[in-house]
This record gives C-alpha cells, structure tokens and sequence, in this order.
C-alpha cells in the first residue's frame, strides 16, 4: 500500500489552516505551503515553521498535494502541478475527481466542517470523505484520514455532492436562520443570548431523535392563527414574509399530506 507521508498544501485559507494542524499533529510532514498571495502562505508556514511560496515553479516533491482553495480556483491550480508520480487531491465537497487536470493520479479529501482560523476545531470528530481512481490510493487516503478522524468514509462524487448540499442546508441556511432570529429580537431590544437554550436544546434533541420527530411549532401543529400573527409582524418585509411562508408550507407539507 502507498504511504502519504510527505504533504503539500496548496492554498492558505480557512480549510488549509486546519488541515495543516491537524497533520502536523498526527506526525505527517507538511513539507511546504503554496499560495498566490505570499503574505498568506508566509503567515500559515511561519506559524507551523514550514517552508512556503508563491511561485507554481518551486513546488517540491511530495507524495500527496492537498488544495485547499476555492472550488473556482480547483482546474487551474491542478493544471500547474509538474509532477506525474505523485497523488494530487482537493477538499472540495461540491467538485468532482475530474475537477484535477494534470497527469498525476488524482483524488478528493473532504472534511465535512464549518472553518474559522480563530476557531480552535476537535478535529478527530471532523468526518472525512475520501474518494480516489484506483483502490491504492483511495486506501492510503483512507489510512491518512484515519490518523486525523475517528469518522472516515469512502464516497464518490455524486454522493459527497449530495452530501454537501445536506450540510448547506444544516449549517449555512440554519446560520443564516439564526442571523434573522438575531435581528428580530434586536428590533424588539431583546438580547439574542436568550436564544440560546433553545438552539442548544434542539442541537440535543436531534443527537438523540430523527429530526422528523424532533420537530415542533406552529406549522407542525397546524396553528393557523399564530402562523398569521406571524406573517402580520412581517408585512414591511415582503422577502422574509415570503421566507416565513415557504418555510412553514415546508413543514405543513411533510406533516399534513391531506
């Protein structure tokens, strides 16, 4: 079986951050850190005393280089990497294996996870998806992720695209929902911290319940009269009535089907 124990990481973002730490606590070399802006790769390889640079052309030789970058910037970063005996994979949930463009074995890493560099992460409860052209190297990228996740799995494209729309849904649009919650209670000169018990309570409810089950409130309950007194509040806002509306039609949909 291939080790991976030499690592590059192209990209000095949010995802390459914690990447790097978690490899580098796992006892893999990080042998050196890319990115077109030198500022960011100085700061990320500094921090972890690792060599960095700006230029495509000084890439050094590595087992496995990781891109970390935005899935925009995935093909093109991939065409320039100048070595054919090596692994080459991206971090990307929404992109396929075909997004690598050079001549190297390719493959995709995926840790399944909202990153802040000012947020410290566990990062052996972070799931890791991998996914590789041939059986070898989807087992040593397997075996990497293992020394840095307990949760690892092996999926393919179409999958970890499914999967990463779910986590859209569950972490950018419940954000985004928290955000609203925010400002409705700051017009009402209510603090957002009293919020909090019950964000917490329904992140506990669903550790232990279906989320089909965990479900409450006036849409679950069919309480029309609160569900208008609702849509009143927000009649100066047309697009968050709108919001309000599709979101309640949603859950009556899956809980009143006549």
């Amino acid at each position: 079986m291939r080790s991976m124990k030499s690592v590059v990481i192209l990209g000095a973002g949010n995802v390459a951050f914690h990447l790097t730490r978690a490899l580098i606590e796992n006892t893999v070399s990080v042998r050196q850190i890319f990115n077109r802006t030198l500022s960011h790769a100085e700061e990320l390889g500094e921090a972890n005393k690792i060599s960095y640079t700006d230029k495509i052309s000084e890439l050094v030789k590595a087992d496995l280089y990781i891109i970390a970058a935005s899935d925009s910037a995935i093909s093109e970063l991939s065409h320039y990497i100048p070595y054919e005996d090596t692994l080459v994979v991206h971090t990307s949930g929404s992109m396929g294996v075909n997004a690598l463009k050079g001549q190297y074995r390719k493959g995709v890493f995926y840790p399944l996870q909202t990153f802040s560099k000012v947020k410290a992460l566990k990062y052996d409860d972070i799931p890791f998806f991998v996914e590789a052209e041939n059986a070898e190297d989807l087992e040593a990228l397997y075996k990497l992720a293992e020394k840095i996740s307990n949760k690892v799995h092996r999926v393919d494209s179409e999958k970890r695209l499914r999967l990463h729309m779910a986590a859209v849904w569950v972490n950018n649009f419940a954000n985004h929902l928290y955000y609203i919650g925010d400002n409705i209670c700051k017009d009402a000169d209510i603090p957002f911290d009293v919020l909090q018990p019950l964000i917490k309570e329904t992140y506990k409810k669903i550790k232990d319940m279906d989320p089909y089950d965990a479900q409450t409130g006036p849409a679950k309950r069919g309480d029309n009269i609160v569900i208008e007194k609702h849509l009143e509040l927000l009649e100066k806002d047309s697009r968050l009535q709108q919001l309000y509306r599709l979101l309640t039609e949603s859950i009556q949909r899956t809980y009143h089907h006549d």
